[in-house]
């Protein structure tokens, strides 16, 4: 297994225009040119990388490129040539094409995924397939919404459909003349991992489902708010549900935008929440490697214990130019129970400058945990001139 940490100092960016839609962290990908120079360390070793990377739109299709050069720092300026020589060769330059946005009545991206959710994200929350760096998969998302019914899918590598996941939904009331009540859906989900154990006996298949009822209750320009239940039971394991509230203000005094999400959690015996998450893809090779022996994320469910739990999210956007997004799980009576997501993006709130960063950390008992970079953690950041 091959773990990246990437920091790129210095970028070429030109940006021809810009598409905000209506989720607060959602960047648009449109025209933009970058290139970078940075360092990169993998296992270890340092590496000076040298990338393209555009992001190109037109109308409401875009593809994304990566095409990125390693060379060794310590063994003549060698170029790395893992990754390149594999059957995929050049198309691991192509990251992504796509058709529309998620939550679009027609939605299509296939390539890299880097925040596949399902639903409100009880089973699959902000999934990542490129957390292994010389692994490149080419996943496939594809959402139609019908209206009254409308279904999301994901799965994490076409080739050999791995991780599959799907959600159908329903507006039982849609069309009709019914206050608030007739904004009712109700979901169904089933997510699961085909993939094979390795030689260690890691990874290897487990399947999900659950069930979703959510009721929009206001909707205006200035408040909205959305209560919703979710139920889940991961086969041969546990289940586990959660009742949460989502709400935000779409334009205070046109400077900021705030969206929130606080969810109560119930989880039972060997049952644990957005198990297909931003780190799944090394939490099922190594879930806790302190353990002896050391465990994969299916071997740890069988030491999950019955709980509960408060999980919470707030995005902002000030003045569309900086956007910041966290959130944090927390398990009473599990002291390594701790589940951090956070990102930040800033766009020309300094003239001509562009900031990007996420970090993603499982695990956590302490503040130095946090702080902490090892294999339950994934960190990347930009840095861009334009």
């Amino acid at each position: 297994m091959t773990k990246k940490l990437v920091f790129t100092f210095l970028t070429v960016l030109f940006t021809f225009s810009y598409l905000f839609s209506q989720d607060i962290m959602e960047e648009d990908e449109m025209n933009q040119f970058q290139g970078g120079l940075g360092v990169t360390w993998i296992d270890g070793k340092s590496y000076t990388t040298f990338s393209i990377t555009p992001d190109l739109s037109f109308g409401n299709f875009g593809i994304g490129l990566n095409i990125e050069l390693l060379f060794d720092n310590k063994d003549g300026f060698k170029f790395r040539k893992e990754g390149w020589n594999q059957g995929t060769k050049i198309l691991r330059a192509i990251r992504y094409l796509r058709y529309g946005w998620k939550h679009n009545p027609v939605y299509a991206r296939i390539g890299t995924l880097d925040n596949a959710t399902l639903g409100h994200g009880f089973l699959m929350w902000h999934y990542s397939n490129e957390s292994n760096y010389d692994e490149r998969k080419i996943g496939l998302e594809f959402d139609l919404d019908f209206d009254s019914w409308g279904f999301e899918t994901g799965t994490s590598n076409v080739g050999k459909l791995e991780i599959i996941g799907g959600r159908l939904y329903y507006r039982p009331l849609f069309g009709l003349s019914l206050p608030v009540i007739k904004n009712l859906e109700l979901g169904a989900t089933y997510v699961t991992d085909e993939s094979k154990e390795d030689e260690n006996g890691f990874g290897g298949g487990v399947s999900t489902w659950g069930l979703d009822v959510g009721l929009p209750v206001i909707q205006s320009e200035l408040f909205y708010t959305t209560l919703y239940y979710d139920f889940a039971k991961i086969n041969n394991f546990g289940k586990g549900s959660a009742a949460g509230v989502e709400f935000g203000f779409p334009s205070v005094f046109g400077v900021l935008r705030l969206a929130a999400k606080v969810e109560k959690r119930f989880l039972g015996d060997k049952f644990i929440a957005n198990y297909f998450n931003a780190l799944y893809e090394l939490e099922r090779e190594i879930y806790d490697a302190e353990a002896d022996p050391v465990l994969d994320k299916r071997s740890y469910l069988d030491l999950a214990q019955k709980t509960e739990g408060i999980f919470g999210q707030l995005a902002a956007s000030i003045l569309g130019k900086l956007k910041i997004i966290g959130s944090y799980q927390r398990l009473n009576g599990i002291d390594n129970s701790g589940l951090l997501h956070f990102e930040t993006r800033l766009s020309e709130l300094i003239p001509s400058i562009r900031l990007r960063a996420t970090y993603d950390k499982s695990g956590i008992k302490t503040f130095e945990d946090v702080r902490t970079l090892d294999y339950r953690s994934m960190a990347t950041a930009e840095l861009g001139y334009k």
